[in-house]
């Protein structure tokens, strides 16, 4: 699973040099910006307890072979996924912030 989520954060990494991003939505103010933003990263939160990652480490025993589940930056990663796909349904897109 990490070697799938290297390079992924990786290119994250790279891509937040380059430039900073922010949600943009046409005649969208701030108020609504910081509301939907903050209810799309709630939903996202009770997906992902739903789906059983509480943010907690990957259960590893050694009687029982690897770690089962994903680790806490896997987590982290659908998380922020979701919340991505979230605010796009809501019809905003990430755009260069202008300096």
């Amino acid at each position: 699973m990490m070697r799938r989520a290297a390079p992924l954060l990786l290119i994250a990494f790279v891509l937040a040099a380059c430039a900073e991003l922010r949600w943009h939505k046409a005649g969208a103010d701030e108020a609504a910006l910081t509301g939907e933003l903050s209810a799309c990263r709630k939903l996202a939160r009770e997906k992902s307890v739903r789906a059983g990652n509480l943010g907690l480490p990957p259960v590893s025993d050694p009687r029982f072979g690897a770690p089962a589940g994903p680790t806490q930056v896997e987590q982290r990663l659908q998380e922020r996924q979701a919340a991505d796909a979230c605010m796009r349904e809501k019809g905003y897109a990430l755009v260069p912030v202008e300096r």
